[in-house]
């Protein structure tokens, strides 16, 4: 993986999804044109328009017999205890966490990579932190 920097104009998903089957990594485009990237878990990444920003994000669903008290327990925890991502529940019940990264003034090819790795990482610590049982 080069350390070579890609710039907010560069970012796209066809790029993206070459940097990441550069990276051996299992990677996929789907209808909405966002990235899927699969390692332990599967993640979705959508660039801004702009290229500025790079949105990393998954979605879980709940846990049917969990109550909305203890989802809310449970995110307030993961954000108090896993400093890189935000843990939120949507309107519909689904957990979601996300992480932007920042492309101005441009990135490393393998900053990238990395950062979903981290991303990978810390929803692991978020997905431990769930002892209630309220993420499906």
């Amino acid at each position: 993986m080069s350390d070579e920097l890609i710039f907010p104009e560069g970012i796209n998903s066809d790029t993206l999804k070459k940097l990441f089957e550069d990276a051996y990594m299992d990677v996929s485009v789907d209808t909405d044109g966002d990235l899927i990237v699969k390692d332990n878990y599967r993640c979705y990444l959508r660039p801004d328009p702009d290229g500025r920003l790079i949105s990393i994000y998954a979605i879980f669903g709940a846990n049917p017999a969990a109550v909305d008290q203890d989802k809310l327990a449970y995110i307030n925890k993961v954000n108090d205890q896993v400093k890189l991502i935000r843990a939120s529940v949507s309107a519909n019940g689904k957990f979601f966490y996300d992480y932007y990264l920042s492309v101005e003034g441009g990135i490393s090819r393998r900053s990238i990579v990395m950062a979903v790795r981290r991303f990978f990482s810390c929803l692991g610590s978020a997905l431990r932190e769930d002892t209630a049982n309220v993420v499906a």
